[in-house]
Formats: structure tokens, sequence, C-alpha cells
């Protein structure tokens, strides 16, 4: 069978998920699964929180900024999965269209949508347990498209949300410097800390990478883990082949591979 739904999205959540572009949502360096769901209404919204973290990318990086937003979630399907993805669709008000394709020994639907300043990628898919999976991966450049990303992630939960979806969502803003992978976390940590009280949660070291999860007093609600509440991320990779060091900075975590 081959559909072609006209408007829609989609999100992962769970420990077992496809992810956008071929690579999980919440893989850490580490290994480990975290879940990037918020455990409490946020407090602060989502552009504020975005525009948070393009603060500290401007006061760590030098250059190649870059935004992504992730809106992800699941619903229990009231019909087959090609009604759901339009019921889904229409409340989220997508117009791009999602096609049905084969994918690693299932069907899922996949689609993209773009804008001048910012392009979205979409995944909705059933798992076994008869819930219908989504995510809508939106990311622009420059400061244009971090504005307009965060405006377009903010559209979308509230249309979901007002549709009784219960979406959850991530944001990430990267930057590269040409400084060395202790000296760019060094600096970051700094910029992080200059706002305002920031507790260390969990960490992640390897010879190219350093990952630190906080707890800020800035940030608004976070993921709940062992030691407390993560609403702020920061990871640092080197890429020796390149010369060049990327910083990511995500609430309430980062969302995919950095």
């Amino acid at each position: 069978m081959s559909k072609v739904v006209r408007r829609t999205g989609a999100a992962v959540i769970g420990l077992v998920v496809l992810a956008l572009c071929g690579a999980w949502v919440t893989v850490w360096n580490s290994g480990e699964w975290r879940s990037a769901s918020l455990q409490e209404k946020e407090s602060v919204d989502m552009m504020k929180r975005v525009q948070m973290l393009w603060v500290l990318a401007e006061l760590s990086g030098e250059r190649q900024f870059n935004t992504v937003v992730t809106v992800h979630g699941s619903f229990i399907a009231e019909g087959e999965p090609y009604d759901e993805v339009i019921r889904w669709r229409e409340a989220g008000g997508v117009r791009e269209s999602l096609a049905l394709v084969q994918e690693r020994g299932r069907e899922v639907y996949r689609g993209r949508y773009a804008t001048s300043s910012y392009y979205g990628d979409m995944l909705l898919f059933q798992e076994a347990d008869g819930r219908i999976y989504y995510t809508v991966k939106i990311q622009g450049p420059a400061k244009g498209g971090m504005s307009a990303s965060a405006q377009e992630g903010e559209r979308l939960i509230n249309a979901l949300s007002d549709n009784n979806f219960k979406p959850d969502w991530n944001a990430t803003v990267r930057t590269v410097t040409a400084a060395s992978l202790q000296q760019s976390f060094d600096r970051a940590e700094k910029a992080l800390r200059e706002w305002g009280q920031a507790e260390p949660l969990d960490r992640y070291e390897d010879e190219r990478t350093i990952s630190v999860s906080y707890d800020t007093d800035y940030m608004g609600q976070g993921v709940k883990m062992k030691q407390g509440h993560a609403n702020l991320q920061l990871a640092v990779h080197e890429n020796r082949e390149k010369g060049e060091t990327r910083i990511s900075f995500g609430t309430p975590l980062i969302a995919g591979e950095y």
C-alpha cells in the first residue's frame, strides 16, 4: 500500500524508536539512554529558553551557529495509522506532505517542509504497543533561523497541546570554534555559570568529548534524573580532522548526537 498524506508531523520517545535522518533522538555518546520528556509544566516559554541558549553559544563559539528544535510525543491510536496521520496533521496545522515508506522493515511516514529561515523533518509511525509516535525536527542557521525555529516549535507545541496530544520538546543551539576541547569546555561552562547557579548532575568524558547536564536556576523545568532535575546540557566535541570544536547547548537536554 502506498499512500501520501498532505500534512503531518512525527516524534520519537521511549526506548525503541526510529530517529530522524537515520539517527536516534536521544543517544548520548556515553551509550546510555536518557528520556527527554519534561516532567512538569513549563514555567519558561520556548522562545526565552532558546534565546538563552543562543546567548550562551555566542559567548562560547565563533561561527556556524545553528538551532534545532525537536517536538515529540505519542498518543493512543483511535483508528488506522493512515487516518491517525491525518488527525495529527490537522491538529498540528502542518500543510506539507508526508509519504508512507518502508524503513528498517516497518512502515513509517516521513516528510519535510521548509521556509526561507528554517526547514523541518517529520516522522510518524506506530509501535507494537498500538501508540503512534511522532517527531518534528525544526532547524535554522544564524540568528534569524533561531527565532523562526523557536516560533514554529512554539506554535506546534501549542497546537498539539490544545488538541490533547501532550507533546514534549528539546532545543539545541550549536556553534563551532577553533579552540581545543578543554579550552572550549572551560569557556562554555564559564558562560553558563555567569547567568546564575548551575549544579552539574551527570558527566561523560572521553578523549574527544565532554558532556555535562546541569540543574540551573534560570532555564525552567527539566528532566528528572537520579541527582536532581536537568534543564541544561553542555556538550563539547573536538573534530581533529577538521581542526575545530563543536559546542552544543541544549534544554532540557540535547536531542540527538553531538
